[in-house]
Order: C-alpha cells, then sequence, then structure tokens
C-alpha cells in the first residue's frame, strides 16, 4: 500500500526539476559558440547586437561588458554573424562554416556615411546608380534622388570605391575614404558609340550575308543594309531593343546591352516557312499513283510532310521528300502538303479512266476493206515529194489486181 504514493512522489519531483524538457533542449542546441566583438585594435565592445542566422533558424543575442557571447546553434550548420551597436558596424556578416563548439572572433569598425552628388554640365543627374564597395564585396546599392544625391545607411569607416553608371553615361569609378560623415561630389560625362550590324541567314553553312536587310533600333531608327552591314551611333552602356526585317523573312528581335567601346553585332533571320508541292504528271490513270515532291523555302525536300487528297490524309514525304499519292476517282482532285501548321499550295490532278484519255490522242482504227486489206495495208505517203497523183492511180489498180489473183 505505500508503494502507490512513493512512486508519485518521484514522478512529481522529477517534473518539477524539468528534467524532459532540458533533454529537449539539449537536442535542439547541439554547440555553442563562445563570439567575441571586438575593435580594430583588439578591444572588447560590450552592448553589441549578434544576430545569428542559418539555415531554417535564427538567434539574436546581446555582448557581455567584455564584447563576448554566447550562441547556441546546430552542430555542423554554417551560421552567418550580423552585429552591430550604437558606435560600431560590420558592413558583411561573418560565416561560421561547420559550426561546433569554439571561439569567435568577429571585428567591427566604427560608423560612418557617405553623400554622393552627382551632376552633369546640365546640372544634377537623377536615378543613377549608386554601388559602394571593397575588395571584399558590394556593401550597398541605391540610385540617386531627384535633386542628385544618395545617402548610405551606417557603414564601416575606411576606404571604398564608389561607382556610378546611367544609361547614355561613361561609368565613373571613385575611391573615397568614408569617415563619420562624408560627402562625395562627382560629375558625369554623357557619351556615344558606333555599333555595326550584319543581318544574315544561319540556314546555310557557312552563313550568308542578307542582303538588303533591315535593322530596326526601338526609339533610335530603322537603316537598311549597304555593303552587307549598317552602323548606328548610340548613347553608351544602355538596353536596346534591336529587330533584323526582310521580306519573305521571320523577324528576328533581340535585346542588346551596348558598352562605352564600338562593337558588331550578328543578327540571323530564316526565311518565313513554306511548303512548295510539284506533281510528276497532271494526268492519271484511276487506281494508279501519282509522285509527289515538297520542299522547303530552301528548295530543301522535307520528310514527314502529310498529304492530302481532296481533304483526306492519304500518304507521308519519306526521307527524298517524295510520296506516292493515290488517285481514287475520274475528274479533278486536290492535292495539298501539311506540316506543323504550314500548308502548301494546292495542286490539281486529272483522274482519267483509260490510258487513252490519259495520253490525250485520239489514235485513227483501222478498217478492212472489201478485197480482205486493211487501210493500213495502203500507202499514205502521197504528199511526198515524186509521188503524183498519176502513181497513186496506178499502184491503187495494181493492188486491185493483186488481191483478186489471190482470190
Amino acid at each position: 500500500m505505500r508503494t502507490e504514493p512513493v512512486v508519485v512522489a518521484v514522478l512529481v519531483l522529477v517534473s518539477s526539476l524539468g528534467g524532459v524538457p532540458a533533454a529537449a533542449a539539449d537536442q535542439s542546441a547541439d554547440a555553442t559558440l563562445t563570439v567575441s566583438v571586438v575593435t580594430e585594435s583588439g578591444a572588447g565592445v560590450g552592448d553589441a547586437t549578434v544576430n545569428a542566422t542559418w539555415d531554417g533558424g535564427q538567434t539574436v543575442v546581446q555582448t557581455a561588458g567584455n564584447g563576448k557571447a554566447f550562441v547556441d546553434v546546430p552542430e555542423g550548420a554554417d551560421v552567418s554573424l550580423s552585429v552591430e551597436s550604437d558606435e560600431y558596424i560590420r558592413n558583411l556578416p561573418r560565416v561560421v562554416e561547420d559550426a561546433s563548439t569554439r571561439e569567435v572572433t568577429v571585428e567591427v569598425a566604427p560608423k560612418g556615411k557617405l553623400t554622393v552628388a552627382v551632376n552633369d554640365q546640365q546640372g544634377s543627374v537623377e536615378d543613377a546608380r549608386v554601388r559602394v564597395q571593397t575588395n571584399q564585396g558590394t556593401v550597398v546599392t541605391g540610385r540617386t534622388s531627384a535633386d542628385g544625391t544618395f545617402t548610405t545607411p551606417d557603414i564601416e569607416q575606411g576606404e571604398y570605391v564608389v561607382e556610378l553608371f546611367k544609361a547614355g553615361y561613361y561609368r565613373n569609378l571613385t575611391r573615397q575614404t568614408v569617415g563619420e560623415s562624408t560627402l562625395l561630389d562627382v560629375s558625369m560625362r554623357r557619351g556615344t558609340t558606333n555599333v555595326q550590324f550584319e543581318v544574315v541567314d544561319d540556314n546555310f553553312s557557312p552563313p550568308r550575308t542578307v542582303s538588303e536587310a533591315r535593322v530596326e533600333i526601338t526609339d533610335i531608327g530603322t537603316q537598311r543594309l549597304t555593303a552587307g552591314t549598317v552602323t548606328f551611333t548610340v548613347p553608351v552602356n544602355t538596353r536596346y531593343t534591336v529587330t533584323a526585317k526582310q521580306d519573305g523573312y521571320q523577324s528576328n528581335e533581340t535585346t542588346i546591352f551596348v558598352r562605352e567601346n564600338g562593337e558588331a553585332r550578328t543578327l540571323a533571320i530564316n526565311r518565313e516557312p513554306r511548303l512548295d508541292l510539284s506533281v510528276a504528271s497532271g494526268r492519271v490513270v484511276v487506281g494508279e499513283t501519282v509522285q509527289v515532291t515538297v520542299r522547303s523555302a530552301y528548295d530543301e525536300r522535307v520528310e514527314g510532310v502529310t498529304i492530302e487528297v481532296d481533304g483526306e490524309s492519304v500518304a507521308t514525304t519519306g526521307p527524298d521528300g517524295t510520296a506516292d499519292v493515290p488517285v481514287e476517282s475520274a475528274g479533278e482532285v486536290t492535292i495539298v502538303a501539311s506540316a506543323d501548321g504550314v500548308t502548301s499550295n494546292e495542286t490539281v490532278v486529272q483522274g482519267v479512266t483509260t490510258a487513252t484519255e490519259s495520253e490525250g490522242t485520239d489514235e485513227p482504227t483501222a478498217t478492212a476493206t472489201d478485197d480482205g486489206f486493211s487501210s493500213d495495208d495502203l500507202p499514205v505517203d502521197v504528199d511526198q515529194p515524186g509521188f503524183t497523183p498519176v502513181a497513186a492511180v496506178v499502184a491503187l489498180l495494181a493492188v486491185t489486181l493483186l488481191a483478186r489473183r489471190r482470190q
């Protein structure tokens, strides 16, 4: 009877000590990083915020007066440590790969700010892209406002390269030391460059120039090729939409980025898809076949094309681009080829019931005479030189006498 109360008391004691949650907590925090936040001189920075992130998790801690903080993270994770305090900051996170319980030092620098003012010969330059970078990578990017200025958020005081970029202007790179609050005035310069285009048909090997083709650049203009090329003068560092055109060809629209140096571009276009159907004969005996040939816009024989007779599929072209098409009825039948949404010209073939009709000639039928001779046996070249009407009569009499002797 005393056993049950003892067991219950033990269970209550274990729960009150938090034994189960502690075990779960140990499983979720497998490694402890001892993070030391220090200045360039090695002095610890107290009350700094350490933001630790990893795939699927995050934690935030504060450093003690000696600049140290303990960060629990999953064992083996790649952990990114960002640090900031009232006076100090770190531009780029410190990355700890394959985390394990160990000490990690994160160096910070005094906070500073940079204001960039951009102008040209006409005044302030709005919407210029500003990139502030070190040899470790880009720290901050932004664009100038209507008054031509851009101010960074808090960054480390130190040396930077400031890159300015805008379409129609030459790129500008300036080295700048950033202090607590620094102003940088920069002048940008407009510029143009030449771009040469050639338009080719790359269906051929090597590609062939498409003479008289036209090249259009949106918002710039259109020019026709002369001597195989065309040249445009355009603003530098700008993205353009370019279209190559020619009658009988599919237009080719592409986007290019033109930098500061002259360059040459090749634009490829191909002929519009076309199927040309031809037949071996325009008259075919009913029940026989007629050979058809299908060629592309490049006069190449096309395989796998469906052949239809009066709207009904009857054959498919082989590797040589031909097919034997049956003609099943007399009169006109219409043959057409189609493939990939492209339809050929319609070709009409005459179906005939006899070979005589198909040849298109009327041969005279031989008739027998009373004396048993066929009319084919009689001389017919009466119009030949030297064969007079008198000679014809004599020949006829001779034939008649010969017939009587045979009787």
